[in-house]
């Protein structure tokens, strides 16, 4: 089952892998911000807002990420229905 997951992620167009694989940095990046916001509140400040830009952050890096991992999966998609469509 596993190998099936893995061999059908291998056989993704490279711009597709691209947009994911550049989506996951930024997501992470982005995660990471949130991260250390909320550790230097709890640590330092202690403020709520803080807290709550901290948790946004985290949030939309996290819908960031499934969006686009989505829209690379469509593309791929759509463009291996174009290349292997049978015109009659």
């Amino acid at each position: 089952m596993m190998s099936k997951i893995i061999s059908n992620l291998n056989s993704i167009n490279n711009f597709s892998k691209k947009i994911i694989v550049w989506v996951s940095v930024i997501s992470l990046l982005l995660c990471i911000g949130g991260i250390s916001i909320i550790v230097y509140n709890a640590l330092a400040l202690e403020t709520i807002s803080l807290h709550t830009i901290g948790s946004t952050m985290i949030y939309h890096s996290i819908v960031l990420f499934a969006e686009f991992v989505i829209v690379g999966l469509i593309l791929d998609f759509f463009n291996t229905l174009i290349t292997y469509h049978d015109d009659d």
